[in-house]
């Protein structure tokens, strides 16, 4: 017998979807404030705008637009990845939607920590002896890694505020890109033979 698609009911006020929504929403911002004390102990300017008697950094308002897109980016997956193949006439495990929920969740916060992180991880100064050595071990390797080194020299090199932004730009729009393309991947249908 062949499978076909069988839409889950997704509803989003559920205890699951609540909870999934809140760890997504505090890991975003945890994960965008280690980012921030990370980049003021590395020269990061930390000003405060204060209006009236409340002064909120100038860093934190792009978290507002940060968790934006972590959330639509997360419903989006979420809601497409309800959809699934089964037999006609079987039931569907009730334990699926929530799994698919938390699944969406972590594939959006391990891609958003991994690409944030990236750009700092690769020029560090750790990764940058890990490459000359494997460029002292390798010598057919020495144009490829000059290029890299070169690459991410001038990529350090911009102002703080620069890579703050820019890394976060960057990290978001493939997060939510990826998101795209895995909520469109899971839709296609079984070709029936």
């Amino acid at each position: 017998m062949s499978k076909v698609q069988r839409r889950i009911i997704f509803k989003w006020t559920s205890a699951s979807s609540l909870f999934s929504i809140l760890l997504l929403i505090a890991s975003t911002i945890l994960i965008q404030l280690f980012l921030i004390q990370y980049l003021v102990a590395r020269g990061l300017e930390f000003k405060l705008f204060i209006m009236n008697s409340l002064a909120i950094p100038y860093l934190y308002f792009p978290m507002i637009g940060f968790v934006a897109v972590m959330l639509s980016s997360w419903m989006y997956l979420a809601e497409k990845r309800a959809t699934i193949h089964a037999k006609p006439g079987t039931s569907i495990p009730i334990m699926i939607l929530p799994v698919r929920m938390f699944e969406a969740a972590f594939i959006l916060l391990a891609m958003l920590t991994g690409l944030l992180f990236l750009p700092y991880i690769l020029g560090s100064n750790w990764m940058l002896g890990i490459l000359f050595s494997i460029q002292s071990s390798i010598p057919a390797l020495k144009t490829a890694i000059t290029g890299f080194y070169g690459y991410f020299s001038s990529l350090m090199g911009l102002a703080p505020i620069m890579k703050f932004f820019l890394s976060n730009f960057i990290s978001f729009l493939i997060t939510a890109c990826v998101a795209i393309i895995i909520g469109r991947k899971s839709r296609r249908r079984i070709k029936r033979r």
